[in-house]
């Protein structure tokens, strides 16, 4: 295996790795983007006021799971380039297509 190969494959696997570290980080702050909410004493502006946070947890979450799939996109590309299977243009295509 030549030293490029293993410099490309040993950056794939730290990214891999990063992205996976900060989706758990990511993940942890939940509970700062969702705190209590106080109550304002109008049930409406309380129902609304709640959506609103439950939205925005909401794609706090999803953020959270888009990073692990690219964690886990970047580890199968990582395993294909390992085994030979690919090439430069076929790391670039297990990189950019959507694998939902």
């Amino acid at each position: 295996m030549s030293v490029d190969l293993k410099l490309v494959l040993a950056d794939l696997n730290t990214m891999a790795g990063t992205f996976h570290k900060e989706a758990d980080n990511y993940r942890k702050m939940h509970q700062n983007v969702k705190p209590a909410i106080a109550g304002s004493g109008d049930a409406g502006c309380d129902a609304a006021i709640k959506a609103v946070a439950d939205l925005i947890a909401g794609l706090h979450d999803k953020l959270s799971d888009r990073l692990d799939d690219r964690g886990d996109k970047v580890k199968y590309a990582h395993d294909s380039m390992a085994r030979h299977d690919i090439d430069v243009h076929g790391l670039f295509d297990d990189l950019m297509k959507d694998r939902t």
